[in-house]
């Protein structure tokens, strides 16, 4: 058997597993049924928990919209953690609090507290220890929140009774190419996190709109040794509760009232340096699932890359590798098809093709790349490889 025979089965075989993984995410997407809340009146008590550093220019956005929630205020509270900011946030919060009535619902502004670089799972920490809620929200500060956001989660929370939900992030305002660019890409993370959820193997989440029972957290944080990496507050916390709870206590609220937005990166410099920063938490990667999906997809985005690089010099490459890639863009279109529906954004789907061609470039470099150079994260630098130490 030749070296090339040998290559081929083994890329035969991981893109095998690749689209299988692929084929579970949209039954999962399509089995999704999407949520409508009814009118029952809640009766849950909610904390809202918002990391903040050097967010004076978009803490009051975040907060106006809470303000204008449909939900009980009576049952809110919002907790701001103030991430060792060295701008006006703190300042920010403070004469919002003192301006604003904000009804009766109750705002704290706290600290966050920690000797090594996990500064933002040190903010959920101090926002959990000052809050009293059952259910905990966490949301960032530079979101916007649509008004019925909490009535939404905590409605599918008193039906489902969940130990976690996941919420849908999307992004808005794309007004260059590159943002409208990485708003496609985000659809597929998206549609992964859904899909992959409702299947019963939730591989992702995002902390800008993430619901737990408090319970749950004080249960299981510091079941783990994940304070050693600095990314990776929701994904960690996600793992340790469904390690916990299992697979089936952790749902995805497929609901369009429950969209968070936020900003894509207005520059590739930052674009690259969160993504960076997102892959370097794999090397604390401990569930075999997560793990075997990581590695089959990085494998499988990496030898596509390298066939069509090699079908410069020989055809063959290039059609095989052709031929892959649109099995890829056929099965995954799907999902991502019906994340875009959710969010209103069909106008984006020509990015399609695009996004898919870039992405073999991006997971190949990014996959390795995130797991030994240092990254820009809020004024902060901070190396993988040596999380403890500023250089």
């Amino acid at each position: 058997m030749t070296a090339l025979t040998i290559f081929c089965t083994g890329f035969m075989a991981i893109s095998a597993f690749y689209f299988f993984i692929i084929i579970l995410i949209n039954v999962g997407i399509f089995r999704l049924k999407r949520f409508v809340r009814s009118a029952v009146q809640p009766v849950t008590k909610v904390s809202i928990i918002i990391p903040a550093r050097n967010e004076e220019e978009n803490i009051g956005n975040c907060l106006r919209d809470l303000e204008s929630q449909d939900y009980p205020m009576d049952l809110v509270e919002v907790v701001v953690v103030n991430d060792h900011s060295t701008d006006m946030t703190e300042e920010k919060v403070s004469g919002f609090a003192q301006v604003h009535s904000f009804m009766n619902l109750s705002l704290i502004l706290t600290a966050a507290t920690g000797d090594d670089m996990a500064y933002k799972k040190h903010s959920i920490r101090a926002g959990v220890d000052s809050s009293s809620g059952e259910l905990v929200i966490t949301t960032d500060a530079d979101t916007r929140l649509n008004p019925g956001w909490i009535s939404s989660i905590v409605n599918f929370y008193e039906w489902q009774h969940p130990e976690m939900i996941i919420g849908p992030v999307v992004f808005y305002e794309e007004n260059s190419f590159f943002e409208r660019l990485q708003s496609m890409e985000f659809f597929g993370l998206m549609a992964a996190t859904a899909g992959s959820c409702n299947m019963g193997f939730p591989l992702m989440c995002n902390g800008a709109n993430l619901a737990f029972k408090r319970k749950a957290y004080l249960e299981t944080r510091d079941s783990e040794d994940d304070l050693r990496y600095p990314s990776g507050d929701d994904f960690f916390l996600m793992m340790k509760i469904r390690k916990k709870y299992g697979a089936q206590m952790v749902k995805y609220l497929f609901a369009k009232e429950a969209i968070v937005s936020t900003k894509a990166k207005k520059v590739p410099r930052e674009f690259f340096s969160q993504r960076l920063r997102w892959v370097s938490k794999s090397r604390g990667y401990t569930d075999r699932i997560v793990m075997t999906v990581a590695i089959v997809t990085y494998l499988f985005n990496f030898l596509l890359l390298a066939t069509l690089v090699a079908g410069i010099f020989n055809l063959r490459f290039f059609f095989f590798s052709l031929f892959l890639l649109g099995i890829k863009m056929i099965l995954e279109l799907p999902a991502v098809w019906k994340i875009m529906t959710l969010y209103g954004k069909k106008k984006l789907w020509y990015l399609y093709p695009v996004t898919q061609v870039l992405n073999l470039i991006y997971v190949s470099t990014i996959g390795i790349l995130g797991n030994v150079l240092s990254y820009e994260w809020k004024g902060r630098k901070i190396s993988p490889v040596n999380p403890k130490t500023r250089e």
